[in-house]
């Protein structure tokens, strides 16, 4: 079981710091969700028509961003500067790598193996802070062939990630026309919702 919370890298100091500052740090970690991510994913095929990475963006919610970039503006523009942006971004995803990436991907013959991200940026979307980058998969899934299912999770909860509510949230990239996708949102008990969000 991943357990964020003993992580030293800013990515988590920020979301417990700012939590702690904001009097939302009173539940269990697990208890329910502290920051929230929306993902979108590009499935990446190659010329062959086999999935072989996983694009994915992510944009952390309005609070974890105001105090993630919180002193970053050093210009006044109003906007994170690029140095401090990119020194975040290499801790996030530095602490991330251990855990895959908060992802999990199977074809016909179970789990197949996360490589080290790739093409990692950073910026700002709006008032968010936003992350891309390229999850390969180690083995190769021929999508004429089998079905790929990936999940992008954090099983603590401490983070609730969700697909973007937008008609891209899932696309191809290359390959055949007839790619398709099926989305299935977590459906959570409704007693254990109930439960979560009556703690304090």
């Amino acid at each position: 079981m991943i357990k964020p919370l003993r992580s030293r890298s800013r990515f988590w100091q920020c979301l417990l710091a700012g939590l702690a500052v904001g009097g939302l740090f009173a539940a269990p970690a697990g208890a329910h969700p502290h920051a929230w991510i929306d993902v979108r994913i590009q499935v990446e095929l190659n010329d062959d028509g086999d999935a072989v990475a996983l694009r994915e963006t992510w944009l952390f919610d309005e609070y974890y961003t105001a105090f993630a970039t919180e002193g970053m503006d050093g210009n006044g523009d109003g906007l994170p500067d690029a140095e401090p942006l990119a020194e975040l971004l290499a801790l996030n995803m530095e602490n991330l790598e251990e855990y895959d990436y908060f992802t999990r991907a199977e074809g016909k013959d179970g789990r197949i193996g996360i490589g080290t991200a790739t093409e990692m940026s950073s910026q700002m979307d709006g008032n968010r802070l936003r992350m891309d980058f390229v999850v390969p998969l180690e083995t190769p899934v021929p999508l004429g062939e089998q079905v790929l299912r990936y999940t992008v999770y954090d099983p603590t909860y401490y983070i609730e990630i969700l697909h973007l509510d937008a008609p891209d949230a899932v696309t191809f990239s290359g390959g055949p026309d007839n790619c398709r996708y099926a989305l299935n949102p977590p459906a959570p008990d409704p007693e254990t919702v109930s439960l979560a969000f009556a703690l304090d």
